[in-house]
């Protein structure tokens, strides 16, 4: 089991590193359009579809099995459109074609300003890693709560890119991140 482990990550690492090079190669919007498309193809392969089916219908027990299926393959495509901007985190974090839109831009002055301690709480929204960066980037004192990848090979990249370009101060999820939330 553990060979199988091993491989099936060196794999996984070896495929998403080469679709990484080859979003560098094509750009942000046709990488993110790209996966997006690959992800609704192909997600359903990786993850329980019934698992995903019953948890909508717990949590939207309105919607008919049509718009379950709709939104399922709109998750998948947000999934990859995600994914493909990983490898466009620092562009992303300069915003010079301003493909970020911020509201409320006032609050975080106003937190600045009265140098007011927050918790901020997101959830995988879109691309969920542009809020903490944006907040760093305000000039925010940040620390940003993630779980790490079972992938072992994939998640010191993660977490390279996540310091690098999201936000300096990461904080596993776990018993030793809750001391680590407390001294911060």
């Amino acid at each position: 089991m553990k060979v199988f482990k091993f491989l099936r990550y060196l794999i996984e690492t070896i495929i998403i590193i080469f679709f990484f090079f080859i979003f560098k190669i094509i750009g942000l919007k046709k990488s993110s359009f790209m996966s997006g498309k690959i992800f609704s193809i192909f997600g359903k392969f990786f993850r329980s579809q019934k698992k995903i089916e019953n948890n909508l219908k717990i949590a939207f027990p309105n919607l008919t099995n049509i718009e379950i299926k709709e939104n399922i393959s709109e998750m998948w495509n947000y999934y990859g459109k995600v994914f493909a901007e990983y490898i466009f985190l620092n562009d992303l974090r300069k915003n010079q074609k301003g493909n970020i839109q911020i509201n409320g831009i006032d609050i975080l002055n106003k937190l600045k300003e009265n140098n007011e301690s927050v918790i901020f709480v997101s959830g995988h929204f879109d691309n969920f890693e542009l809020m903490a960066m944006h907040i760093e980037k305000s000039g925010i004192d940040l620390a940003a709560i993630y779980r790490p990848l079972n992938n072992y090979f994939l998640n010191p990249l993660m977490e390279f890119l996540r310091r690098s370009h999201v936000c300096n101060n990461q904080i596993k999820k776990g018993l030793a991140g809750i001391r680590d939330v407390v001294e911060y």
